[in-house]
């Protein structure tokens, strides 16, 4: 029987051996290859090359980068995973994604990256070539039909904005909406609301939702928005406004909130009356009025109140007077506001009392008749 002894040499005594009696030396049993091993990129952006590891043995080949340019960096890629090496076998090939990023400040011109293959059977090596070129000006764009919506104090500003990638690639922006203090704010994806970052398919858009719900109280105005969407190398930015419009809303009440009031017939009484705004717009020229029961007089002071800033109140006296011969009892008086075509108004009552001049001539009556009847009885009760 023939035995066969294998003796394994170290490639580079090998590889001078067989150049000393000018033989070639065999090629390593490592081999890493590409498709497409020379791409055009645009500065900011990321490139990825699809790679193949070959080997003649099962074994694992570790891959790296001997050579880029300074501040570049490259990641290999396996199953959704960033990898260091691969497990290459005769039958097939092992694959890997080599992810380069190519910095936005980079110039145009030629690049090289080169890939490294080791295992424990020889290593590769493959060159790759980036063209890189400055990034178009409308590579991306983020636009909007209606940049300024109207609406009232209590709604919720919606927007919708089309984020468009003319690159060659697919690309990914993180998203930001700042407005006013106290607005609530926010950016997402249509599809996916709880996102904060939107990634857009190489030559396609993407819908981009802007909320923006105010504060309660808001006052009329307009209020801007900015939105912005950061990646790739730059920075895209949508300016839009929220038009709060006025809204006339008031509430005519009494400090205490208490509607009745007390006086004696022909006598003056006086009443506080509140009037708060409850809308966004300043109230102007409100002017108060009564309806009483007849030959009542009811006069304010003032009668017409100037301005009240939206959430504020102002207050004016009624001065309240019955006719002097009003029987004792309850009365309604009805007080009104008007502002700007909005009519408020409340019911008082007021309660008549006696007046005290009829009490104490009651009084003398009653003293007067009490003494006649004394009289009577003294003269006559005897018989």
């Amino acid at each position: 029987m023939t035995r066969r002894i294998a003796f394994r040499l170290p490639a580079a005594l090998l590889g001078g051996g067989l150049a000393a009696i000018g033989l070639a030396a065999p090629a390593s049993a490592v081999e890493i290859v590409t498709p497409y091993p020379a791409v055009r990129a645009e500065a900011g952006e990321s490139t990825t090359f699809d790679l193949q590891v070959l080997s003649d043995a099962r074994e694992a080949v570790s891959l790296g980068v001997s050579e880029a340019p300074e501040g570049w960096s490259a990641v290999f890629r396996g199953g959704g995973r960033e990898v260091d090496a691969v497990h290459a076998d005769p039958s097939a090939p092992a694959e890997v994604q080599l992810e380069v990023r190519v910095p936005a400040e980079t110039a145009a011109g030629v690049h090289q990256v080169t890939v490294v293959a080791s295992g424990r059977s020889g290593d590769a090596t493959l060159p790759l070539q980036l063209r890189v070129v400055e990034q178009a000006a409308d590579a991306f764009e983020l636009t909007t039909e209606f940049t300024t919506l109207r609406g009232s104090g209590t709604d919720t500003y919606r927007f919708d904005l089309t984020l468009a990638n003319h690159s060659g690639q697919e690309a990914t922006f993180a998203l930001a909406a700042t407005g006013p203090e106290g607005w609530n704010v926010t950016a997402s994806p249509s599809a996916e609301q709880q996102a904060a970052t939107a990634t857009v398919d190489a030559g396609g858009t993407t819908t981009i939702a802007v909320e923006a719900d105010p504060p309660d109280n808001v006052p009329a105005g307009t209020y801007p928005i900015a939105v912005q969407a950061t990646g790739e190398g730059t920075t895209l930015q949508a300016e839009l406004a929220a038009e709060v419009t006025g809204s006339s809303s008031f509430t005519l009440t009494t400090p205490s909130e208490r509607l009745n009031a007390s006086g004696s017939a022909g006598d003056t009484g006086t009443m506080t009356v509140l009037v708060r705004n409850d809308g966004n717009a300043p109230l102007q020229g409100v002017e108060l009025s009564a309806t009483p029961p007849s030959d009542w007089e009811v006069e304010f002071e003032p009668s017409v109140i100037e301005a009240i800033p939206p959430g504020e109140s102002a207050q004016a006296t009624a001065r309240i007077t019955p006719t002097g011969d009003a029987i004792a009892g309850d009365y309604v008086v009805t007080v009104s506001a008007a502002s700007g075509g909005t009519t408020e108004e409340m019911d008082i009552r007021y309660a008549v009392e006696t007046s005290a001049t009829w009490g104490f001539a009651g009084g003398l009556i009653i003293v007067a008749a009490a003494g006649a009847l004394v009289l009577v009885y003294r003269r006559y009760g005897r018989r």
